[in-house]
C-alpha cells in the first residue's frame, strides 16, 4: 500500500481516480514478504544517524582500504571500463577454477553474497520447499527463501557455537 500510495502523486490521481492506473500487479508471493530490509547498508545508517562511522567493521571492509596492487590492478583495468563485462566471467572462472583445482562448470561468479544467495534460492526453492539452516545465518537468506515462497527452519548453533550437523540434519529429516 505504501508502494502504491507514492506511485498514486498527483499527476497520477485523475487517471487512479478513473481506474486506469492500479498500481503494481506484485504476485502473491511478494505481496506476503515482510515489509522489513534483511540488511540495512553502513551509508544508509550514517544518513539517519547524522554522522559517518569511525570504522566500517560491520560491512566486512578494512579499515585500511584496497592494496597497492588491487588499486594498479584497478586503474589498468578502468581504461576498459566502458565495455560490457563478459558476462560468463570465463577468464576469472578459469583462473579460479585453475587455482582450487575443479572444473570452471563448478565456479560461480556472482556480485557478492547476496547475489549468489538469491541465484540459489531461483535455483533450488520452489513454493512451499522448506531450507534448513543455522539460527541467525546471513540475513538476507530469509529474505531469499520467503521471496520464492520457501519456508526457513533454524537450529541453534552448538554448544562450541560451531555448526550443529546433527541438528541440521535431524531437522531436515522432520
Amino acid at each position: 500500500d505504501r508502494f502504491c500510495n507514492r506511485m498514486m502523486t498527483p499527476r497520477f490521481s485523475p487517471l487512479a481516480r478513473r481506474g486506469i492506473i492500479t498500481g503494481p500487479r506484485f504476485t502473491p508471493i511478494v505481496q506476503a514478504l515482510p515489509s522489513i530490509v534483511p540488511f540495512v547498508a553502513p551509508d544508509e545508517i550514517e544518513r539517519s544517524r547524522g554522522r559517518r562511522f569511525a570504522v566500517r567493521l560491520g560491512a566486512n571492509e578494512l579499515t585500511f582500504g584496497p592494496s597497492e596492487k588491487a588499486v594498479r590492478a584497478m586503474a589498468e583495468a578502468s581504461s576498459s571500463a566502458w565495455m560490457y563485462g563478459d558476462p560468463k566471467s570465463y577468464e576469472l572462472r578459469a583462473a579460479l577454477a585453475d587455482q582450487h583445482g575443479v572444473d570452471p562448470l563448478n565456479i560461480v561468479v556472482g556480485e557478492g553474497v547476496d547475489g549468489l544467495l538469491a541465484y540459489t534460492a531461483h535455483l533450488l526453492i520452489a513454493p512451499g520447499d522448506a531450507l534448513v539452516t543455522t539460527r541467525g545465518t546471513y540475513p538476507t537468506l530469509n529474505y531469499f527463501v520467503a521471496g520464492r515462497g520457501g519456508h526457513l527452519h533454524t537450529v541453534p548453533y552448538g554448544d562450541d557455537d560451531r555448526q550443529d550437523l546433527d541438528a541440521l540434519l535431524a531437522k531436515a529429516w522432520e
